[in-house]
């Protein structure tokens, strides 16, 4: 999702700053659609039934949740892995009657037999536990996919209108270079520098437009869809600085205890310790020694991925706060550009500027608007993602 979205980023940095860098034109501009006989097309109305017939049916991420947690393959799966340790164990248990798992500190040597009845129940009980601790993250990651293509998905929408709108004023420029070079008032360099900036912002709403179909054609997939289904995608984001309630240790802290990734190395901790602790008498030294070696690295790869879980949380924690002061920034760049469309508009009245200047200005505005937009989805995915630690991996880390 992140190569999509900074794809569709570079497109449009790059699409803004040929546009930052056209020629301006003056004499070419004044001539109008009229005088250069381009006919304009027929207003058509069309009545409210058919809007509404055209308007596409809207979907909020909720519901694409709903969607995709009904159609998950994985969610099935663990549910039918459910259903089978529940038969499995009572069928042991018809047998047997009910046991009674034992807590073991030490090494406790018991009959083959009745080793291998408890062995059985305990692992298919260890089974369960790690079922349902699946199923959440499961259904966690889910929900971060849907947050995440909803957010991609609003992101490239609204760059795509920018870049759509960039293209307009390349395509006039280039139109009113065409003038000026027949006048004989621009070179042919610069009239294939104008043609170069026009075809490049053409080839940014293609590649944008490409973007947004795979992310259409991902989160149908996710939710079991047809491929060609479209919606209104609803998703409303606003920018609410983050406050912590605690100190980042004590935030830590509480987070390793309910990290379900971290759950589940603490069952295999305990899974290594039982088979350790609890052996038949036929367990050999050589196959003690395997237990030994068994709990020794559950117990390592636990401290391991505490260790890595708390540098990510330390990592995306900061990468919090630096997000914060680049809206900050952006909100002064969005003054400026603000200021510099003013000041446009004033000059385009007093006949010291064009119209295409004026537009570029407006545009510089709405591309702030949009970089000011994309820091908010980025920041809200990054929340949340921070207050759901167990989606947090070595990756995060490394800051990828």
């Amino acid at each position: 999702m992140k190569a999509v979205l900074y794809k569709a980023k570079g497109a449009l940095a790059l699409a803004l700053a040929m546009s930052m860098c056209s020629t301006q034109v003056f004499a070419a501009e004044a001539l109008s659609a009229e005088q250069q006989g381009v006919q304009t097309a027929p207003v058509v109305e069309l009545t409210e039934e058919e809007l509404a017939a055209l308007a596409l049916p809207q979907l909020t991420m909720e519901e694409a949740l709903d969607k995709a947690k009904k159609h998950s393959p994985d969610l099935n799966e663990i549910e039918d892995t459910l259903d089978y340790l529940d038969e499995a164990i009572e069928d042991i248990e018809n047998r047997v009657g009910h046991v009674k798992m034992p807590t073991l500190q030490y090494k406790k040597w018991v009959d083959d037999s009745w080793h291998t009845v408890v062995s059985s129940i305990y692992q298919m009980d260890m089974g369960q536990q790690q079922s349902r601790i699946g199923r959440d993250l499961q259904n966690l990651a889910l929900e971060a996919a849907v947050k995440s293509y909803f957010s991609s998905i609003k992101s490239n929408q609204e760059s795509l209108e920018l870049v759509k709108r960039n293209a307009e004023i390349q395509q006039r420029l280039y139109d009113q270079g065409c003038t000026k070079y027949r006048l004989g008032l621009l070179s042919k360099y610069d009239l294939d520098q104008l043609q170069i900036a026009a075809q490049q912002a053409k080839d940014n709403i293609a590649l944008l437009e490409a973007s947004l179909e795979q992310i259409y054609i991902n989160l149908n997939n996710l939710m079991g869809e047809n491929s060609e289904t479209r919606y209104e995608y609803i998703y409303d984001v606003t920018f609410e600085p983050f406050e912590m309630t605690q100190t980042l240790d004590q935030y830590i802290n509480s987070s390793l205890k309910d990290d379900l990734t971290i759950q589940l190395l603490e069952l295999a901790v305990d899974s290594a310790k039982f088979s350790k602790n609890y052996v038949g008498y036929s367990n050999t030294s050589i196959n003690s020694k395997q237990q030994e070696l068994d709990y020794d690295n559950a117990r390592r790869n636990l401290k391991t991925a505490k260790e890595e879980k708390e540098t990510s949380i330390r990592n995306t924690y900061l990468q919090i706060r630096q997000l914060e002061t680049q809206y900050a920034s952006a909100q002064s760049d969005l003054s400026k550009a603000q200021s510099d469309y003013r000041a446009a508009q004033i000059n385009l009245q007093a006949g010291n500027t064009t119209k295409t200047v004026v537009d570029q200005a407006e545009l510089g505005v709405i591309s702030v608007q949009n970089n000011i937009n994309q820091i908010i989805y980025n920041y809200d995915m990054l929340v949340y993602t921070f207050e759901n630690t167990s989606l947090l991996g070595s990756s995060t880390s490394s800051g990828q």
